[in-house]
């Protein structure tokens, strides 16, 4: 059985910490309410089924969490959900990413406390919220015509580029992932191909900034 609470709202966040400090933000905003917690994609999706939520915060960068395909399976259960993620990723490659899915706000953990409010005001008004940095910088690319080469990649693609990043092997990568070991090997061979570079160490040479990955 759905709970339907007006004021509900779930943060998702494998720090407890951080967890913490969200709900004492959104708390001095709506102090009636009611909080749910989750650590990882697997509780996130166990409390959706049973609760009807007013905004999702969700830490794009939990253990063993796929954080695409879990906003695209919180939208198939919850097709009208508020979600804001929020995350020490680059803002400049993710963000956009994660509109085009469908997310209202996209904020950097590094954010000013005023601005973590904007953004859960906005949110909650059902406003898509991105920082003024990146307002910025996205009408700038406009009017120069930038061209960011990781816009070429695909969301699985970009996943395959973080996790190459962080050292992980095809074979950890395929498992994570959970693909076959030729499509891994494809995704890297595209992902080089598109940002024409030979090697994974090529990756932090990139001109377009990409942040903690």
């Amino acid at each position: 059985m759905v709970t339907n609470t007006t004021n509900r709202v779930l943060i998702a966040d494998d720090h407890t910490i951080v967890r913490s400090g969200m709900k004492l933000i959104i708390q001095d905003l709506r102090p009636l309410t009611v909080f749910d917690e989750a650590s990882n994609g697997d509780q996130v999706i166990s409390c959706v089924k049973k609760n009807d939520y007013e905004m999702i915060v969700l830490d794009m960068n939990m253990p063993d969490t796929d954080s695409i395909t879990l906003v695209t399976n919180l939208f198939a259960y919850r097709e009208q959900c508020k979600i804001l993620i929020y995350s020490m990723n680059s803002e400049d490659l993710y963000a956009k990413r994660f509109i085009k899915l469908g997310v209202l706000g996209y904020l950097n953990k590094e954010s000013g406390s005023e601005e973590i409010r904007k953004a859960i005001t906005s949110v909650l008004r059902g406003e898509v919220y991105i920082s003024k940095k990146l307002r910025k910088d996205l009408s700038e690319d406009l009017k120069k015509g930038a061209d960011n080469p990781f816009e070429k990649l695909s969301d699985r693609e970009i996943q395959t580029v973080k996790y190459l990043l962080n050292g992980y092997s095809l074979l950890e990568i395929r498992k994570i992932l959970n693909i076959h070991s030729s499509t891994v090997g494809t995704y890297k061979t595209r992902i080089f191909e598109k940002l024409k570079i030979r090697t994974v160490r090529d990756l932090g040479d990139q001109d377009v900034p990409i942040g903690d990955l």
